[in-house]
């Protein structure tokens, strides 16, 4: 099975906020599940109610790259320039 993307768009993060969100479908009562990042009018959601185990597995090990890249970055801010 692969993502069902529903319009391109890229999302900052900046500082959040991001939350799950459960509930029942509007259309046939099935049990949903979100990742929501942003609030209001300003947020995406990511629906999980048919993934798999093994593709949230996946969204794991990617925000752990994101996370490992986002420190790299910061250590080499922190470097001095060098001409």
């Amino acid at each position: 099975m692969t993502a069902h993307i529903i319009g391109g768009l890229t999302v900052d993060l900046h500082d959040g906020p991001i939350r799950t969100e459960y509930s029942r479908s509007h259309f046939d009562g099935k049990p949903t599940a979100r990742l929501v990042i942003g609030q209001g009018s300003d947020s995406i959601a990511i629906a999980v109610s048919s993934s798999p185990a093994e593709t949230l597995d996946q969204l794991l090990e990617a925000v752990s790259e994101l996370r490992a890249w986002t420190a790299t970055q910061q250590l080499v801010k922190r470097l001095p320039e060098v001409a």
